[in-house]
């Protein structure tokens, strides 16, 4: 899964895969686009509930910060 979110040159990007041995990661990464300020982080998760709920709080997080997400966003079980 990848998730997509864009606040004028700011972007936000979410990915939800599992491992070879079970676990759930997410990666979050974001930056400008203009420039070449990028970071991103990586967080284990123990189920599919948990990574449903933890991107469940991220997009209203990043909604209220002003971001929009990307028209091709999918959801999660949708890429399963």
């Amino acid at each position: 899964m990848l998730l997509r979110w864009q606040k004028q040159a700011d972007y936000f990007t979410v990915s939800v895969y599992q491992d070879l041995v079970g676990d759930w990661i997410l990666t979050q990464s974001w930056g400008n686009s203009l420039n070449d300020d990028s970071e991103f982080s990586h967080t284990v998760l123990s189920s599919l509930h948990e990574a449903e709920k933890y991107v469940t709080k991220l997009r209203l997080s990043l909604i209220k910060s002003g971001f929009s997400e990307r028209s091709d966003n999918a959801p999660l079980m949708e890429y399963l």
